[in-house]
């Protein structure tokens, strides 16, 4: 009797997790693959154990009224999801266990590492768990500023820019890691997110906010395995073969011509608004003159370089890119 009633609770247990999971599937993450995939699951199970339903005594169930202090407190969908995986495979591996028990044939164990794979790759598609859509993001060279690039930084950190991406090509390990420091230590008195350009070993030893991550960089699959969901991962999206829900956020681009991409001749706005859908960032040539067009357009966060690195007032500049009509006004 004990053997069936463990049976039926952890039924119960694992369909809940899996229900949890195809949820998430389906509205949070709009995934019909995976959200038919675990509703399979979800199905075989009750199949496989359909003459154990119906067993429990609620009543005389001394587990009814423990608990952890964990489990009444949720931060994000990805917390509901890791609850969820976790709550499943445990209540499988019961299941599977006490049906030995039957010395019959069950395809629990498949269920059980299909659900694996299954939460595994939801987790991954739901990303960092303090993702965000920024404002401005500050694509920083250091010796590309025309004042020290501390008063640059400081000065348009305080004109709003809620981003710095640290984009240093030609520096060593051990002074790029010295050096995002630095930018860190500016950034965190004000709140502002720094993300690294290209190098997920330098993101993991300054514990910066995320990793921006190019065409022949680490891929994100990759990426997430070894930054989970504490780290930001965002890539640059040239056409909409790009625009895929893997990263954190996508920069978009090139809009217009600019000292690093002067072959582009018109902006890509056909491109910036099938990236709506994603937290983004309009990348490109963006100045005070022509960012208006990237807002007309719907644009709802830009990175910009060139134009503040080499401009002596930063944070006027940062307010016209931020404030254009105020600034023309």
């Amino acid at each position: 009797m004990s053997s069936t009633r463990i049976l039926d609770a952890n039924i119960n247990r694992a369909a809940e997790g899996m229900r949890v999971l195809e949820d998430i599937a389906r509205f949070t993450l709009e995934n019909q693959i995976l959200c038919s995939s675990i509703k399979s699951c979800r199905h075989e199970l009750r199949i496989q154990t359909k003459h154990y339903s119906s067993c429990r005594d609620v009543l005389g169930d001394v587990g009814t009224a423990v608990s952890t202090k964990t489990e009444g407190t949720r931060n994000s969908v990805n917390d509901i999801a890791i609850a969820a995986g976790n709550r499943c495979a445990e209540a499988l591996r019961v299941i599977e266990e006490f049906l030995k028990l039957e010395h019959k044939k069950n395809t629990v164990e498949s269920i059980r590492y299909e659900m694996y794979d299954l939460s595994a790759e939801i987790i991954r598609l739901l990303g960092a768990t303090n993702k965000q859509q920024w404002k401005l993001c500050f694509i920083m060279t250091k010796d590309e500023c025309v004042l020290a690039w501390q008063d640059t930084l400081i000065q348009s950190i305080a004109a709003g820019c809620d981003c710095v991406q640290v984009r240093e090509k030609e520096l060593a390990t051990n002074d790029l890691i010295k050096h995002v420091k630095e930018v860190k230590q500016i950034a965190d008195k004000y709140g502002t997110h720094v993300i690294v350009n290209d190098r997920v070993d330098v993101l993991l030893a300054t514990g910066a906010s995320g990793v921006h991550l190019g065409k022949s960089d680490m891929s994100i699959q990759d990426a997430r395995k070894l930054l989970g969901s504490e780290y930001i991962i965002g890539k640059t999206v040239h056409t909409k073969d790009g625009l895929t829900g893997d990263a954190d956020y996508i920069g978009v681009g090139a809009m217009f011509a600019s000292s690093t991409k002067p072959e582009v001749q018109i902006s890509s706005l056909g491109l910036l608004k099938s990236a709506m859908a994603y937290n983004h960032l309009a990348i490109g040539g963006i100045t005070p003159e022509n960012v208006n067009q990237l807002y007309a357009a719907g644009c709802k966060g830009i990175a910009v370089s060139s134009a503040i690195a080499h401009s002596d007032a930063p944070e006027k500049m940062v307010a016209a890119l931020l404030q254009p009509e105020r600034q023309s006004a």
